[in-house]
């Protein structure tokens, strides 16, 4: 039985800031265009599949870059490796990174957070680096999957502190080069099972409970429900979403 998967995409700048600093890539599509429509893909998992959110630091024209760099280079790179060679490629997309901004000094200083989610054969694979997150949507409501890169691990909103946006990695953002050690997350490829990737504009905006709430069936509307969700509460970052189903359906 060949698996498929279903997948929708969104990202947006957000109500306060003027540029997108974040960067989605599925498959071999990236944005970093505010969208008011979500992209809705269908892929058959006889070959890997692909997507990354990227959220780019610097300064926009900077972490604009920065991010498109990182999205560009994870997606192409992800889909010829398996679930064991994914933190290798991380860090190798990492120094890539590093070597363009040697080659462009203008560019120093500049980084990215990143999360992803990489199919290859049966086998399912979260990564992150920064402070970008995975969930898997389950009974209970959202399980974070990721690990937050940050002195304050799962803050959520309501919490008695503000949340902190020093990381303690990322892509980049060094003088120098700094090795990373990306998060990583492997699991079986199972039927049914419905993943949601976003940068912190969407979860330091809208709660936990709210987000799984607006996840239904159709992912192209629940991608577009939850943005107007963070744009309606003021989201103050950009803001960037996938969700992604592993299905045993064939496109209708």
């Amino acid at each position: 039985m060949t698996l498929h998967i279903e997948a929708a995409g969104i990202t947006h700048r957000g109500t306060v800031r003027e540029d997108n600093e974040d960067c989605i890539a599925i498959g071999y599509w990236t944005s970093q265009e505010t969208m008011e429509s979500a992209r809705g893909f269908h892929e058959s998992l006889d070959l890997p599949f692909a997507c990354v959110i990227a959220d780019g630091m610097g300064g926009h024209n900077d972490g604009e870059k920065a991010s498109l760099l990182v999205a560009k280079s994870l997606s192409r790179r992800l889909p010829a490796f398996g679930p064991d060679n994914i933190v290798s490629t991380v860090r190798a997309v990492n120094a890539e990174l590093y070597s363009h901004v040697g080659e462009h000094p203008e560019l120093a200083g500049m980084g990215s957070t990143a999360v992803g989610l990489a199919v290859h054969g049966a086998g399912l694979a979260i990564f992150n680096v920064g402070d970008s997150r995975a969930y898997k949507v389950v009974k209970s409501g959202l399980a974070q999957l990721s690990v937050d890169d940050a002195f304050v691990q799962n803050w959520k909103p309501g919490a008695a502190f503000a949340r902190s946006t020093m990381l303690t990695q990322c892509f980049g953002g060094r003088p120098t080069f700094t090795d990373i050690e990306p998060h990583l997350h492997v699991e079986p490829c199972v039927p049914g099972s419905t993943y949601l990737l976003c940068c912190d504009g969407l979860y330091e905006t809208v709660p936990e409970e709210q987000m799984v709430a607006l996840i239904g069936a159709n992912l192209q509307k629940s991608v577009e429900t939850l943005l107007k969700a963070a744009l309606a509460l003021k989201a103050k970052d950009n803001v960037t979403i996938a969700l992604i189903r592993v299905t045993d359906k064939a496109p209708a």
